[in-house]
């Protein structure tokens, strides 16, 4: 015993020591990867539209921004994020349920020729293995009148595989993503020198990702918990603009007594080491980033505390150290009804190829790319009331010292108006900081009925640009589900967004532009025949609205498409 404890000190002695750095490049912090383990039968199903993104947990670290582009059937604003959809697992209740599937198969045809399929598969042995599947295509042919043509495309495939061991889970994955696009952010009639060949308009994004991890399965608190994963891709583009990432993610973790005043407490350490190199038509580049985050977690009665220091090794031109307390805590003020939280934490974040046409898929292949780092200050309230409302409020505070903005790119030589549209993005940076308030309340009525609501308010202050060009000040949402008789669920969403800010680089000088704040509106229905098939439409813009999210890029009007699912 005393030479098992010995080994485990020292192994946790080690585990401590400060990590030293090494060149080269940096984190993504979009280059997440969504898995699920399911464990038992599995009955494919669609996921639940227009979710509420902050539930109630006991997480006390929300995050400050919130991307949520997955995949959806229905594209408003002309999609290109290459994420990996998970399959939802589908609680099953064996006393009404005697038929599950492994297999679900979603097929339709919407108002603008836009054919829509996707796929998923998920099989295993209970405590042994489980094999997952997913394969999608979405595309659209129909063109928003007067501008230059838009059609777009969404493909790939993602395969998931976890192998149970003794006291461990391994797990491996692939994901490849294809999406194409087109610059049309202009009327080919305002330009009529501005003759560009289809190749010139033409942008596709390519992703091949893999990755292995392992993570102890231990019964015991006792144990040195730990999780270890290793993610690498390779993302390009059809201007030869490519980047790579390697990324090593680590957290060990196990219970000590080190104070009789707490009634569970652990020591632990996390981070991550991850390489990044990026090229283009004009250069190449390369960073690496190194985090280290010894942490000590606790807590008595109704408090509970998460408190660390966040160590940053970043290698780019030069080698820079950042460090960050990491303070988080919470009080049950309310069994099970009000919860209060707070903290303070920091981090390091490159802002690459991957991440911006991501979010703005016009960019520029060689627009400017680069590391954002600062500190937030976060706070707010989280609940339930009877078990049917769930609620959180949340108010941050972040500076920052590199933040990345997107201004339509100059086509104008001073003096003279230009002869070019402003289709394609550049990106500026600026230091200062944003304070930003976020709410959202779901009420379930009875199972068969939802509502719910949610909007988040920005206020930023920089120091050199005059706007947060193209960030949104507000936005806002509203919507409500409801299933009749168990065949038929409705599903309604009205969502916006404030004014935002951009330039128009078009004339003799630089004019400031507000994009009118908007409102969407979306429906879809899904009608049960039997166990195994039924038949969906879904509606989006039903409004027909042609807002502008970026300037000069307006979306598509009211869409409608419809299908089937089978299950087998």
């Amino acid at each position: 015993m005393r030479q098992n404890r010995s080994i485990q000190n020292l192994l946790l002695v080690f585990l401590f020591i400060p990590l030293t750095a090494i060149s080269q490049q940096g984190t993504d912090e979009i280059t997440h990867r969504e898995e699920v383990t399911i464990i038992g039968s599995f009955d494919p199903s669609i996921n639940e539209a227009f979710k509420i993104n902050l539930q109630p947990t006991n997480e006390i670290s929300p995050n400050d921004e919130k991307p949520s582009f997955t995949f959806e059937a229905l594209e408003v604003v002309q999609p290109t994020e290459i994420v990996s959809d998970p399959i939802t697992p589908v609680a099953i209740n064996p006393s009404t349920r005697e038929n599950t599937y492994n297999n679900m198969l979603l097929a339709g045809i919407g108002s603008l020729l836009t054919p829509y399929l996707e796929y998923f598969h998920s099989h295993g042995q209970r405590n042994q293995y489980r094999f997952n599947a997913h394969a999608h295509h979405i595309s659209s042919f129909t063109n928003i009148r007067d501008y230059q043509k838009s059609p777009y495309s969404k493909s790939g495939f993602d395969l998931d595989y976890t192998k149970f061991l003794n006291n461990h889970l391994l797990n491996t994955g692939f994901n490849y993503q294809f999406n194409t696009n087109r610059y049309y952010g202009y009327k080919p009639d305002d330009f009529p020198s501005a003759d560009f060949s289809n190749d010139q308009l033409k942008q596709n994004f390519n992703l091949v990702e893999a990755n292995v991890g392992l993570t102890s399965n231990y019964k015991s608190k006792k144990k040195l918990h730990h999780d270890f994963n290793l993610n690498a891709w390779y993302y390009f583009d059809n201007y030869k603009s490519a980047e790579t990432s390697i990324n090593f993610d680590f957290n060990a973790f196990k219970e000590y007594a080190l104070s009789d005043l707490l009634e569970y407490q652990h020591l632990g350490m996390k981070g991550h080491v991850t390489y990044f190199g990026s090229t283009n038509s004009i250069g190449s580049a390369t960073s690496m980033l190194i985090t280290a985050t010894p942490y000590f977690k606790g807590n008595y009665g109704m408090f509970s505390f998460d408190a660390g220091l966040q160590f940053n090794f970043l290698n780019t031109t030069s080698l820079d150290f950042y460090f960050y307390p990491v303070l988080q805590a919470s009080a049950n003020l309310i069994d099970e009804s009000l919860t209060a939280f707070a903290g303070i934490d920091g981090s390091v974040e490159y802002q690459g190829y991957r991440k911006l046409t991501t979010i703005n898929p016009w960019l520029n292949p060689v627009a400017t790319l680069d590391w954002d780092r600062g500190m937030r200050v976060f706070g707010g309230f989280r609940g339930n009331v009877a078990h049917k409302v769930n609620y959180s409020i949340q108010g941050s505070w972040k500076k920052f010292n590199n933040m990345y903005f997107f201004i339509n790119e100059p086509q104008v030589i001073p003096g003279f108006i230009s002869s070019y549209p402003q289709n394609k993005f550049i990106t500026l940076f600026d230091k200062g900081s944003r304070v930003s308030l976020d709410a959202q309340v779901t009420y379930t009525v009875q199972k068969s009925v939802k509502v719910w609501v949610g909007g988040q308010i920005n206020s930023y202050s920089l120091d050199s640009l005059e706007q947060p060009y193209h960030k949104p000040l507000s936005n806002f949402q509203l919507g409500a589900s409801f299933v009749i008789k168990q065949k038929l669920t409705v599903e309604t969403e009205l969502f916006g967004s404030g004014k935002r800010y951009a330039l128009d680089v078009a004339t003799f000088s630089i004019n400031e532009v507000t994009l009118d704040p908007y409102v969407d509106f979306n429906v879809s229905l899904n009608y049960q025949l039997n166990e195994q098939f039924s038949v969906w439409l879904s509606g989006t813009n039903l409004l027909n609205n042609q807002y502008q999210r970026y300037y000069q890029y307006p979306v598509q009007g009211w869409q409608v498409m419809g299908g089937i699912t089978y299950r087998f």
